[in-house]
């Protein structure tokens, strides 16, 4: 088979282990940790994929704030074998926020704005919990039900 320039090719995928969330194996560990780790792991399984050719980090998190705060995916970049000139930006779709990453990556290399990009997403729920910071409009009910407004409520 042969590829187009503009063609998406997913060439790995790599996923921490899951633990419990408040007193884990992870309770001792940083949202931002978890994540460079992953991506050290996908260069280290892919010797072929250059960390070199990374564009940008592309990372979902829904709560940004506390370790998950202040460009999170910059934070996780920054912790890897990727260029420092590198571009990374965070995205928010609360559960789709990795799947909103992966379609921006993929649009991305479709339009001709970029060929190499490293993906993926995180939520450290024993550090952030879900509610961490979020001040519901009461008045928003009047319009929908609450549990439209955010995952986890319904």
């Amino acid at each position: 088979m042969s590829y187009e320039d503009n063609d998406v090719v997913v060439i790995d995928a790599v996923r921490s282990p899951m633990g419990r969330s408040r007193n884990g194996c992870f309770r001792n560990v940083r949202a931002e940790d978890i994540s460079a780790n992953l991506i050290n792991a996908l260069f280290e399984r892919n010797p072929q994929a250059k960390a070199s050719e990374v564009e940008d980090v592309i990372w979902g998190c829904v709560n940004q704030t506390l370790e998950q705060g202040f460009n999170v995916a910059r934070q996780i970049s920054l912790m890897t074998s990727i260029p420092k000139e590198a571009a990374a930006q965070t995205v928010n779709r609360l559960c789709g926020s990795a799947m909103s990453a992966i379609h921006t990556a993929a649009q991305a290399i479709q339009t001709g704005n970029g060929d190499v990009f490293v993906v993926g997403g995180v939520e450290h729920m024993g550090h952030v919990n879900m509610q961490h910071g979020f001040d519901h409009n009461p008045a928003s009910s009047k319009y929908s039900a609450k549990a439209s407004n955010m995952m986890g409520l319904t």
